[in-house]
C-alpha cells in the first residue's frame, strides 16, 4: 500500500471517529484532538486530506462541513507558499467561475440585508475553495479517481443508511405528503439530510458518477463496487419519493446516454415508460400529483411561484444574495404561505440577483457544458469521456430538479454542485495535458 493510500485509509477511520464523536456529543477535547490529526495530515498528504473532506462532508452538520471545507482550502493556500505541489492553478478556462464568484460578492455588498447574504456567500466561497484546491492538486487521472472514490464511498454509506430507514422507520413530516391524495405513502427516507427532497438532490448529482464508473471500470471488482453504489443509491432515491428528484435523475440519465450514445437516446424513452409502469401504484400517484392542483404540496409551490413573480416585478434589481433577504420581503407579500425560498432555482436567482444575474448564471452553466463537450466528450481517452459525461449528467439532472427546488440554498447541496464543477474542470485540465503530449 502506498503512503497516500495508507493515509487515506487511516484518515477515513479518523474522520469516522470524528463524526461519531460529534454526533454522540463527545468531549470537545476529543473533537479537537481528531481535528488536529486531520490538520497535520493535510500538510503531509494534501490530496489524501481532500479525499477525506469529500468523503465526510455529507455526514457532518452543515456548519461543521462548511468549516471543514474552508479550513482545508485555507490550509492549501498557505501550503502553496512552501510546497511546489500545492501551488494554486489558474487558467483562462475557468474565467466564468471567477466572474460568477465576483457577481456573488457584489450581490452581497449591495444586498437589502448584507448580514443575511453573508451566510450564502460563505457557503459558495467554501464550495469555491473545494473547486480551487481540487483543480490545483489533481494532476493525473489517478489523482482524480482517488477523490471520486471518496465521494462514492460517502454516497454508498449515506444511501445504505437511507435504505435502512425503510425498515426502521423514518419520522415523516405532515408537510411532505398530502395524505388525502397519497394514502398509500407511509415512509419517505432522507438519510442524514433531514428532508427527502434534499437527499434526492444529492443523489441526483452523485449517481451518474457511479454509473459512469461502472461503464468505464477496468476491473470486475471496481465494476461490482460502483454497481452496488449505483443500485443502492437508486433504491434510496426511489424511496425519497421526491418527484423533482426522480425527474432530475431521469433527465441526468438521458443526458448521459445522449452525450455518449446518441443512437440509444430514443430507446431510453420507452424503457423509462416501462419502468414507471412497473412501479407501485403509490409511486405512480405521487408522480401524477405534479399536475394535480388539489395536492397541497403542488398548490403550495404554485402559490409561492406567483408571489415570487410579484417580488421580481417590484424589485427588478434583485434583493441580494441568499434566502434571508428573500424571506424577509416575501413575508410582506404572502404571510399565508410562509417559505424560506422560491422552490425554484431560477425564480430564486432572479429575485436575489435580478434577471441579469440569472442570465449570467445560465451562461456560466452553458459555458461548462460547452467546454465539457469540447474537451471531454470528444476526448480519445475512454475513461475521461465517460466520467466527463457522467459529471455533466449529474449537473444537468440537478438543474432540472432545480425547476422544483432551490438547489443553491443548503450547504451540502451547494458544496456538491461545486464538487461536480471541480471534477469537470479537473478532467479538462488532465485532457489538455494529454493533448499536449500527443
Amino acid at each position: 500500500m502506498t503512503q497516500s493510500k495508507e493515509f487515506l485509509v487511516n484518515g477515513f477511520v479518523a474522520l469516522v471517529f470524528l463524526i461519531l464523536a460529534f454526533l454522540l456529543k463527545a468531549p470537545l477535547a476529543l473533537v479537537f484532538l481528531l481535528g488536529f490529526i486531520f490538520f497535520i495530515g493535510t500538510f503531509f498528504h494534501p490530496l489524501g486530506a481532500l479525499g477525506l473532506v469529500i468523503f465526510s462532508y455529507g455526514f457532518l452538520p452543515d456548519l461543521l462541513s462548511l468549516g471543514l471545507a474552508m479550513t482545508y482550502g485555507i490550509l492549501i493556500i498557505l501550503l502553496g507558499y512552501f510546497r511546489e505541489d500545492c501551488k494554486l492553478y489558474f487558467s483562462s478556462k475557468e474565467s466564468l467561475v471567477y466572474l460568477w464568484l465576483l457577481l456573488l460578492f457584489i450581490a452581497t455588498l449591495t444586498s437589502s440585508m448584507v448580514q443575511g447574504s453573508l451566510r450564502d456567500l460563505a457557503i459558495h466561497f467554501g464550495g469555491f475553495l473545494l473547486f480551487l484546491t481540487m483543480l490545483s492538486l489533481v494532476e493525473t487521472k489517478k489523482d482524480l479517481y482517488t477523490l471520486v472514490f471518496a465521494l462514492m464511498m460517502g454516497t454508498f454509506l449515506l444511501s445504505l443508511y437511507g435504505v435502512s430507514q425503510i425498515f426502521t422507520g423514518a419520522e415523516m413530516s405532515k408537510d411532505w405528503v398530502d395524505v388525502e391524495n397519497n394514502p398509500n405513502i407511509r415512509v419517505r427516507i432522507y438519510s442524514v439530510f433531514g428532508n427527502p427532497n434534499i437527499f434526492a438532490e444529492y443523489l441526483v448529482m452523485t449517481l451518474p458518477l457511479a454509473l459512469g464508473l461502472v461503464v468505464s471500470g477496468k476491473s470486475d471488482k471496481r465494476k461490482i463496487f460502483y454497481g452496488l453504489v449505483f443500485l443502492t443509491g437508486c433504491v434510496a432515491l426511489f424511496f425519497t419519493l421526491s418527484r423533482g428528484g426522480l425527474i432530475g435523475f431521469f433527465a441526468g440519465l438521458a443526458c448521459f446516454i445522449f452525450l455518449l450514445k446518441k443512437r440509444l437516446f430514443l430507446l431510453g424513452i420507452p424503457l423509462v415508460g416501462g419502468l414507471i409502469s412497473l412501479a407501485p401504484q403509490g409511486f405512480i400517484n405521487r408522480l401524477q400529483s405534479i399536475l394535480n392542483f388539489s395536492d397541497t404540496s403542488t398548490s403550495y409551490r404554485f402559490n409561492i411561484w406567483r408571489t415570487t413573480l410579484d417580488i421580481i416585478k417590484d424589485h427588478p434589481y434583485g434583493l441580494g444574495l441568499g434566502h434571508r433577504p428573500f424571506k424577509a420581503v416575501y413575508e410582506n407579500y404572502n404571510p399565508i404561505y410562509p417559505t424560506f425560498h422560491a422552490h425554484n432555482t431560477y425564480l430564486e436567482l432572479t429575485a436575489e440577483l435580478s434577471l441579469f444575474g440569472t442570465i449570467f448564471f445560465l451562461i456560466f452553466i452553458l459555458g461548462i457544458f460547452i467546454l465539457g463537450y469540447r474537451y471531454l466528450i470528444k476526448s480519445k481517452d475512454k475513461q475521461i469521456r465517460i466520467l466527463g459525461a457522467a459529471a455533466l449528467a449529474g449537473l444537468f439532472g440537478v438543474f432540472v430538479h432545480g425547476m422544483f427546488e432551490n438547489i443553491l440554498y443548503l450547504t451540502k447541496i451547494t458544496l456538491t454542485v461545486w464538487l461536480l464543477i471541480a471534477i469537470i474542470y479537473s478532467l479538462i485540465k488532465i485532457e489538455r495535458k494529454e493533448e499536449a503530449y500527443d
